[in-house]
């Protein structure tokens, strides 16, 4: 399992909750940016180092998680996270030599579907919670991954 498996799953989640939030002629057209973007850019060679890559991901993650609190989310902003989110999943499976669509495709479609089915049947802080804990775990990585490494934070096999 390589360091980019986590970041893409979980960005696929937090896709599939972003784009839920979006009218369905928005979410189909979100769901294709997405996909064709993540797709493209993973073609493309690697201009940076994996954990920058990672770090936009979970930057990404943070950005999309936070869609599910702004009510009624305008399209545009929806298409804008979709086509972000894409590229930052294309850019990290570059840079890890491995294609995104079966890591984040799975998971962005469970969350989609789920993501729009609990607010019509009354389960919206459901949907509400599970992004607040993305929120939560992006931000803790990204911000743990910006720390210098100080001894006694690295096994001693490793330094």
């Amino acid at each position: 399992m390589t360091a980019a498996v986590l970041p893409l799953m979980l960005l696929g989640l937090a896709s599939g909750i972003a784009i839920a939030q979006a009218s369905p002629h928005t979410r189909a057209i979100a769901f294709i940016a997405f996909a064709l973007l993540g797709s493209t850019v993973a073609t493309m060679p690697a201009l940076i180092p994996l954990d920058r890559a990672s770090f936009a991901c979970w930057i990404a993650i943070a950005c999309c998680a936070a869609a599910i609190h702004w009510t009624g989310a305008p399209g545009r902003l929806v298409l804008a996270l979709a086509s972000a989110s894409g590229a930052c999943a294309g850019v990290l499976a570059a840079t890890a030599g491995m294609r995104p669509e079966a890591l984040v495709l799975p998971p962005m479609l469970a969350a989609l579907l789920l993501a729009s089915w609990c607010p019509r049947h009354g389960a919206r802080v459901a949907v509400k919670v599970l992004a607040s804990w993305l929120i939560a775990v992006a931000l803790l990585v990204a911000s743990l991954n910006t720390l210098p490494v100080t001894p006694g934070d690295q096994p001693d096999h490793l330094e």
